[in-house]
């Protein structure tokens, strides 16, 4: 597939997508609803741990 036939495709993927967001609020749909709900989010567990690693090393050499 070359790069124009590929640029193509996402335009039209993309048109799609925005008829169905469009069709979505237009029946009463919220925004909420269109992302999939509030908690569909789900934490990275290992940049979690990593994060509250680092964190918990720098609250420690700066209380020193």
């Amino acid at each position: 597939m070359t790069k124009q036939q590929r640029k193509e495709q996402l335009k039209i993927i993309k048109a799609v997508a925005g008829v169905d967001r469009r069709r979505h609020f237009e029946n009463g749909g919220s925004l909420v609803a269109w992302r999939g709900g509030t908690r569909t989010v789900t934490v990275d567990r290992k940049k979690k741990r990593s994060k509250n690693a680092c964190r918990g090393k720098r609250a420690t050499q700066h209380q020193a």
